[in-house]
């Protein structure tokens, strides 16, 4: 708003403002009012300070302070009073001499009408210059992605370098291909520079560490050296066991953790090194074989991601305590094979890039729960050198694959902007569920309400009919395994994948089944486990991005269990029809509970109430909801139970008895539709961690129908019923409402 000026003169003993006596004024909250003294006038006889009060002359030391400040003496220049007038400026105020009695009038604030809305008891009015945001809203306006520019060029093309030492205005990259090259080179945010040179020619090296204290550990061909770099030349540390070629690294000169590669004669390992600053031991073993994966942290806090796996790209993203490996909360979305990656950064804070079959300029985030797609580089290109931060990087030469690979000198720098997607909600949007406050931008008074209703709306038409399909991912992001298509009644291996427009067949499934457990996050790692077809199917498959993988069978197989909890590495799976063939399972509708951790299934404490067709929510193996289901083979429940990595415990019950309904969101956050009462519904609830709350039903009733099993209860997609039909609704809530204020 603005700051208005109004002059003050004195005569007849009385205050003029403006040139009018006593004048009464009327004030704007979001303005201030400067009450200009500079006149001669104020100054006579001792003074007249104006001041502000509740009372006229402040009649029983009423003076009103806040928001006031004064300078100066009346009479002399620079003197005045103002006021910032707010939301919670008392209304009814009068000016007034600190000297002398009745010269002063009134300085109303506001109209009656916002009188008697501040006047009512139990509100507190708040005073801002725009309207919050609801966090969804504020990521589709703001998205977190990295912008990437063009950066120095490099004085030699160059391959195979993996990655490099340093940050983006401080860093330097070793070796690389072809032929091998020992010159290394500097970069200090604009330009490259020679600096001296590794001992050995190398290629496919493993680098790591900084500017000042930095390493290249073994590489072409099958070297086992270890050379230390000060910030100005190089010393040889202690050798590896074996040469290899293609490792990651990551730690300080004293404290290495080398991560995969090859030894002779050039196949792929699963094992890890570690450097203590004189000798190399073995360090924790990994789920699979990599080679120039991504790698970040020390060698206690490590992390690992993506690689060359070892004839694809990987999604896998592992930490490192020190001893052994485990799988994060999140795998990547885009499959990484060679690559150059962030060098730096922590378990909680890194970025890959480029390097995926065929090559792409990709770039991912992770932030500690989940990575996040960002901006992709300008040009394609695998196996280059990248250092920084985990914010702030470089991506320097590189090439396209090739029988004659064509090397690059080109360098590419990025940094993120946007709203990360982990920021609080609260602490963005500064909204609080029953504020008031007063907007001085439009001079509304508002409220922010939760009555977001939330609203559902016509998506794609799937390819292929079918109910009880597997699904994985977002509403812009999602996936769609077999299910049941018919009549007449059959279990195809197909598999559909929506971009939040279309759907678009992709690669099929092993084997066709209805009504498995789908665990997982993204549309790019993906576990479905057990199912049916004709009878119960014990297969468990999972999903990289690009092929389906056989996996070890659950210990109790069975169907109706249409949805997971946590993702593909570190899952659970409740509830469902158990197969009572295979002991130790009763059979029927069952309360087991298993958890997979990558490689193998085990038994946790089960369900108080055994169900089929529970919804299922959450993003992490220890935190989640079991929703609905069937309890009887004829029957429809409304029990909710919450999972704390240990136990059961029921919670607040769902107003309408289900089985077979889509869920989305997370333990604290979540959204529950259709299902099959009779035989089905196209009822939807939302869960806000105390209560459940009936909101906009879905235009098509349907059950067996499975939603995105995405971390937003306000972002979902539903498809596919027991009619087996095509048709896909998605579901869209904002975080809170904003209401404009009217009174009378």
């Amino acid at each position: 708003m603005a700051t208005i000026t109004i002059t003050v003169t004195v005569a007849g003993g009385k205050f003029l403002l403006d040139g009018v006596s006593q004048a009464t004024y009327s004030a704007t909250p979001g303005n201030t009012y400067k009450f200009d003294q500079a006149d001669a006038s104020n100054g006579a006889g001792g003074g007249h300070p104006l001041r502000l009060a509740t009372a006229a002359d402040a009649a029983g030391s009423s003076q009103y302070t806040t928001g006031v400040t004064t300078n100066g003496s009346p009479g002399s220049a620079g003197a005045y009073t103002q006021i910032e007038v707010t939301a919670t400026t008392i209304q009814a105020l009068h000016y007034y001499c600190s000297n002398h009695t009745g010269m002063g009038g009134l300085f109303n604030v506001g109209s009656s009408e916002t009188v008697q809305y501040q006047d009512r008891a139990g509100f507190s009015v708040q005073n801002r210059t725009d309207d919050p945001v609801p966090y969804a809203q504020a990521l589709a306006d703001d998205p977190y992605g990295g912008v990437w520019s063009s950066g120095g060029s490099l004085n030699t093309a160059r391959y195979r370098m993996v990655g490099g030492m340093g940050t983006q205005t401080a860093g330097y990259v070793v070796g690389g291909a072809t032929p091998n090259k020992s010159n290394v080179e500097s970069y200090n945010g604009s330009t490259w520079s020679e600096a001296q040179d590794v001992p050995t020619a190398t290629a496919d090296n493993a680098t790591m560490g900084t500017a000042t204290a930095g390493a290249s550990i073994g590489g072409a061909p099958y070297l086992n050296t270890l050379e230390i770099w000060n910030g100005a030349s190089w010393t040889e540390g202690g050798t590896l066991p074996t040469g290899r070629v293609r490792m990651t690294a990551a730690g300080t000169t004293t404290a290495v953790l080398a991560v995969g590669g090859a030894p002779p004669p050039g196949t792929y390992v699963n094992t890890s090194l570690e450097y203590d600053g004189s000798s190399w031991t073995a360090g924790g073993t990994l789920p699979a074989i990599r080679a120039n994966g991504g790698q970040s942290g020390t060698q206690t806090a490590g992390f690992v991601y993506g690689g060359y796996s070892p004839s694809s790209g990987s999604t896998l993203s592992l930490t490192y305590n020190g001893s052994s490996f485990s799988a994060t909360p999140g795998s990547l979305n885009n499959a990484f094979g060679e690559s150059g990656f962030s060098v730096s950064g922590t378990q909680t804070d890194s970025w890959i890039s480029g390097g995926t079959y065929p090559p792409s300029g990709k770039t991912e985030y992770y932030d500690g729960t989940s990575w996040t797609a960002s901006g992709d580089m300008a040009q394609k290109r695998q196996s280059g050198g990248s250092l920084g931060t985990g914010t702030l990087g470089l991506y320097a030469g590189g090439s396209e694959p090739s029988l004659s690979p064509t090397t690059t000198a080109v360098t590419e720098e990025f940094a993120f902007s946007g709203l990360p997607p982990s920021t609080p909600v609260l602490s963005y949007s500064s909204a609080i569920l029953g504020d008031m406050y007063y907007n001085s931008t439009t001079g509304q008074f508002k409220a922010v309400s939760n009555d977001a209703t939330g609203s559902w709306s016509s998506g794609g038409t799937m390819n292929t009919n079918r109910y009880g399909a597997g699904t994985w991912g977002i509403k812009t992001a999602a996936l769609a395994a077999s299910g049941e298509s018919g009549p007449p009644w059959t279990q195809p291996t197909v598999v559909e994948s929506y971009d939040g427009t279309s759907w678009t067949e992709i690669t099929e499934l092993g084997t066709g089944r209805y009504t498995g457990a789908s665990v997982g996050q993204t549309y790019t790692a993906a576990l479905y486990a057990s199912g049916y077809q004709s009878t119960y199917v014990a297969n468990v498959e999972d999903w990289d991005g690009a092929s389906w993988t056989e996996k070890t069978e659950m210990n109790n197989p069975g169907y109706s269990f249409m949805g997971g909890v946590g993702t593909n590495t570190a899952g659970l799976v409740v509830g469902g029809n158990r197969n009572p063939a295979v002991p130790p399972s009763p059979g029927g509708n069952s309360a087991l509970v298993e958890e997979w951790n990558g490689s193998s299934w085990t038994e946790k404490n089960d369900l108080n109430t055994g169900r089929a067709a529970p919804g299922a929510v959450g993003s992490v193996a220890t935190a989640g909801l079991a929703i609905g289901g069937n309890p009887v083979p004829a029957g429809n429940g409304d029990k909710v139970e919450s999972w704390d990595g240990s136990s059961w415990t029921e919670i607040a019950e769902v107003n309408n008895a289900r089985g077979g309904g889509g869920a989305s969101g997370t333990q604290t956050l979540a959204v529950f539709y259709g299902g099959e009462p009779s035989p089905q519904d196209n009822k939807t609830e939302y869960w806000d961690g105390t209560s459940w709350t009936e909101m906009a039903d879905m235009a098509v009733s349907r059950n067996g129908n499975v939603g995105s099993t995405s971390s937003s209860a306000g972002s979902a997609l539903a498809f596919a019923s027991s009619a087996s039909s095509g048709a896909t609704e998605e579901w869209t809530k904002s975080d809170f409402l904003i209401k404009t204020v009217t009174t009378s």
